[in-house]
């Protein structure tokens, strides 16, 4: 039986040994090249597109579903918006913001696929096939699609002559409810083309409340009145994450400031009335580690500052700010904050009093990563970072062991929790140690694992018999006693092949390892909602209506549940049921020994024996996994391979 396990995420591939391949447990034949497939975590079901059509193939009856033509979409739309289709397609500076037609989307928190049929843009029920919109009907093409939660419709962000629009679609009539020219065709390319250049790959975002609808569009954050579609205000500056405050009364924006070498954030308030700022000048920082909101009040952790502010006055709360500089991560623990500033962590209470004595050292240096760092059982608190282990008593703050674990920080760090030992298994530099939170003494390693390459091992899981080791030329297998269960090491398949490769299951990262992909975006940020009471807020999106829909599961999505009958509804518990517990196997990308075909290798984790080698086109493979069957989907021009659990 498997356990609970933490991955910590590096770049994974691989090379091979002597296995035959195997053959497709089944091959379903389509009548044209199949240009990509997307797994449907709901059901199980692999969605595939060909250039005319979309497809769901069933692989427990290893039967299609449903199928929806270009010639049905076609019947749906007139002539008029079939020479629009013409005219977007000629528009080449309009048909980069599209989607390509090789490509399927499932919307955020949906079972509805995006995909582009023929220069249509047409959204579909991934759980029946039907179309629930298809822009052949419409005057406009899709930039950006935003799914409202609950009410069955979207807000569209559409491209129409010279103008862009925010489109309030109903899935229910199928109308446009209302149209909001946003921008020109000018401008809006412009600020495409400013933030493509920039690599700030904000995600837009949409919060939906009784009356209104707050949207960032290109990172341009909007105020719409839900019945009309009037912009009520427009924020001043560009924003990249905004959060709506308990009451729906403030508005908390980030944005990316200075330039693309220096890059800084900046946080303000908005007034969600009049959206008028509290600040007159953005707080500005080298990052934003921590919000959380109170309703009256918000606190605000970030590089050089830690307190909380009045929404009346923006005026700080403390007298002082937590000490310490440079706070990277703040973990609220009932009414206290444990957080890291520098290379050290510190614990508070809610009015900012220290409530340790000293600062703990938990790292060599302030870029090490952290990968974990929280209360755990009896009282203590537990660090793993890049360079030490240790655990601090959550009372007094002091250490529980007298020296550190020494890690080295060049090498991967990665960790399994074993619920039923209530400790952590870690491995680094070659080395795993027993974390138990009743010890007293500091534990030494009680196995040590030669590998080929611990650089790139990235994967740790764990089983009754002790832990098996993943990286990108090998799997590997050692026993609770510290012996080595198995080894199994490949032959390198090229650079080519390093990016080809899916990764599945749990993927964790460091606290503060990865401050490359900041630029991306503000996902740094970790953001809490409170009531008055302190208690942190789980829904605190929601409004009160909308909490009870959520109560009933029936009527949740009205749109959606009509569509999940009784089979699908059984089918999905079983497969998040599955999700929990799998993760059975490693996936490999190797050389051939014998020859120069490159493969992709089914490793047992159990046991280290290849149950599956597959020939692969390393041009570009088209393939998905089931993490919850384990099965394999492979691409051959137009036929679908499936190679099942074995």
């Amino acid at each position: 039986m498997k356990k609970t396990f933490f991955t910590i995420l590096t770049s994974t591939v691989i090379s091979l040994s002597a296995t035959a391949q195997r053959q497709a447990d089944y091959v379903s034949k389509f009548d044209t090249k199949i240009e990509t497939i997307l797994l449907n975590n709901l059901t199980g079901n692999i969605i595939v597109k060909e250039s005319g059509k979309v497809s769901s193939f069933n692989p427990q009856s290893n039967s299609i579903d449903w199928v929806i033509t270009d010639e049905q979409i076609g019947k749906m739309s007139g002539a008029r918006t079939l020479n629009k289709a013409a005219d977007f397609a000629n528009d080449l500076d309009i048909s980069k913001l599209l989607q390509s037609t090789d490509k399927l989307n499932f919307l955020d928190n949906t079972p509805f696929i995006q995909a582009n049929i023929n220069g249509k843009d047409v959204i579909l029920n991934a759980l029946d096939g039907k179309i629930i919109f298809n822009s052949a009907t419409k005057p406009y093409r899709i930039v950006l699609s935003q799914y409202i939660q609950g009410e069955d419709k979207f807000l569209f962000l559409t491209t129409e002559g010279k103008e862009f629009k925010c489109v309030l679609y109903d899935l229910k009539t199928g109308e446009d409810k209302w149209a909001t020219i946003v921008g020109t065709k000018e401008s809006m390319l412009k600020s495409f083309s400013i933030n493509i250049a920039n690599k700030l790959a904000t995600k837009d975002e949409l919060i939906a409340t009784d009356d209104a609808i707050y949207t960032t569009i290109n990172n341009k954050l909007f105020k719409l009145d839900k019945q009309t579609g009037k912009i009520n205000w427009t924020a001043p500056e560009n924003v990249n994450r905004f959060y709506l405050s308990n009451d729906a009364k403030h508005v908390i924006t980030m944005r990316n400031a200075g330039s693309i070498l220096s890059s800084k954030r900046a946080l303000n308030v908005i007034n969600s009335d009049n959206g008028s700022q509290l600040f007159k000048e953005d707080i500005v920082t080298k990052y934003i580690s921590y919000i959380e909101d109170w309703g009256n009040k918000f606190l605000i952790a970030h590089s050089t500052g830690f307190n909380f502010f009045d929404y009346s006055t923006g005026k700080k709360i403390w007298k002082k700010d937590a000490k310490g500089d440079d706070i990277k991560r703040v973990i609220p623990i009932d009414n206290d904050y444990l957080y890291i500033a520098d290379n050290e962590m510190s614990l508070i209470d809610n009015d900012g009093k220290q409530k340790w004595k000293n600062f703990i050292e938990i790292s060599d240096d302030k870029t090490d990563a952290v990968y974990f760092l929280n209360r755990i059982d009896n009282n203590k608190v537990f660090y793993l970072t890049g360079t030490y282990g240790n655990m601090v008593d959550y009372t007094s703050g002091k250490k529980i062991w007298k020296g550190n674990i020494k890690f080295d920080p060049k090498l991967p760090l990665l960790y399994a929790y074993d619920e039923s030992t209530k400790s952590f298994l870690v491995f680094n530099d070659e080395k795993l140690y027993k974390f138990d939170p009743s010890a007293q003494e500091k534990p030494e390693a009680f196995a040590k694992v030669k590998v080929k390459d611990d650089k790139t091992l990235s994967t740790i899981g764990l089983f009754d018999w002790g832990v098996s080791l993943t990286g990108e030329y090998e799997v590997i297998g050692v026993n609770k006693d510290g012996t080595t269960k198995f080894q199994k090491t490949y032959k390198e398949p090229g650079e080519g092949a390093r990016r080809l490769l899916k990764i599945g299951g749990m993927v964790g990262s460091s606290y503060f390892g990865l401050k490359s992909s900041l630029q991306q975006g503000l996902s740094e940020a970790t953001y809490v909602s409170r009531d008055a009471n302190g208690k942190i807020k789980e829904g605190y999106l929601l409004s009160d209506s909308d909490r009870q829909k959520l109560a009933n599961k029936a009527s949740t999505n009205n749109f959606i549940s009509g569509a999940i009958t009784t089979n699908i509804t059984s089918k999905m518990n079983s497969r998040f049921k599955a999700l929990k517990q799998n993760n059975d196997f490693a996936f490999i990308f190797a050389r051939g020994e014998s020859d120069q075909s490159n493969y992709l290798v089914k490793v047992r984790k159990s046991d280290g024996v290849e149950v599956d080698k597959i020939i692969i086109d390393m041009a570009k493979p088209v393939y998905e996994i089931d993490n919850v069957t384990d099965n394999l989907y492979y691409v051959y021009q137009n036929e679908l391979r499936v190679f099942s659990k074995k």
